[in-house]
């Protein structure tokens, strides 16, 4: 076969598979009730494929290779790694429910200083701009925030810088961080938030939670929904340079890692992102 006949060949499979193959749709479900889970974190582990189902549990997620695993996690719920072979069979998938058994920090009365502090950088002026990095759902941009006595969490805060389109709905992410390393979402249940695009402070409450923390965590905004199909593009949030290191990371999707800036861009001048706690700290 000469030159000419394998690469008409190579194309008819090239754009035959790139017309066909595409997406994988399906479903998540409680696996008592029966009931519609929505925006649950799907992805292939470490890959940047991913996304989050809707508000009836619906997904919609590119295909992989057949022997590649797909992980289902939500709060309040055991994870599910499915091989994507078994999805394109039966794209269903229940998840059991999970107590949650985050323990419970009781501090006496008067063990709270009076003083509201601020963790995280409260940052007053424009300063940089900077994105989510990502148009898939599932994508989040977090901050590092240094906690290192007993804290009782009051509110998260996230200062946008330039916004553009309709509203966006964000999940409001608090993860340990220990040793640099993420770990568990400290929050019980989703914490939605659906606003405008508009320049200013997201203000959220988390007092309703008495979380109690005493070292570090990862303050994160995920992305889990678009109505209109425009994407995030045009929304940025606020950062300035630092001297002492930057405290930016982001996600590129659902189950992808965390990446720290300074590692993706190390050129790059290190950022502080506008992201921050209220709370009191133990006297």
């Amino acid at each position: 076969m000469n030159t000419n006949a394998l690469l008409a060949v190579w194309l008819f499979f090239f754009l035959n598979y790139s017309s066909a193959q595409q997406y994988l749709q399906g479903r998540v479900i409680d696996a008592d009730t029966r009931e519609p889970v929505p925006f649950v974190n799907i992805g292939i582990t470490k890959l940047n494929t991913g996304t989050v189902s809707d508000e009836q549990g619906r997904y919609k997620l590119r295909i992989a290779a057949p022997e590649q695993v797909v992980a289902f996690s939500s709060i309040g719920y055991h994870t599910e790694n499915i091989p994507m072979e078994t999805l394109a069979k039966n794209g269903e998938v229940a998840l059991r429910p999970r107590p949650y058994d985050m323990p419970t920090v009781e501090l006496k009365a008067g063990a709270l200083s009076e003083e509201e502090i601020v963790l995280g950088d409260r940052l007053e002026e424009q300063g940089h701009s900077i994105g989510f990095g990502s148009s898939e759902l599932g994508t989040e941009i977090a901050a590092h925030i240094r906690i290192d006595k007993e804290t009782w969490i009051k509110s998260a805060h996230f200062a946008i810088n330039h916004a553009a389109g309709d509203s966006l709905l964000f999940r409001v992410n608090l993860y340990d961080f220990e040793g640099g390393r993420v770990g568990e979402n400290l929050l019980p249940e989703n914490v939605l938030v659906a606003t405008e695009q508009k320049k200013g402070t997201i203000d959220v409450g988390l007092s309703e939670f008495n979380l109690v923390v005493s070292r570090d965590v990862l303050l994160s905004l995920e992305w889990i929904k678009d109505d209109d199909g425009k994407g995030n593009v045009g929304l940025t949030f606020r950062s300035a340079k630092s001297r002492r290191g930057d405290n930016l990371y982001s996600k590129h999707t659902s189950q992808a890692p965390f990446r720290r800036m300074s590692s993706l861009f190390p050129g790059a001048p290190k950022l502080e992102l506008g992201f921050y706690l209220t709370g009191k700290q133990a006297r």
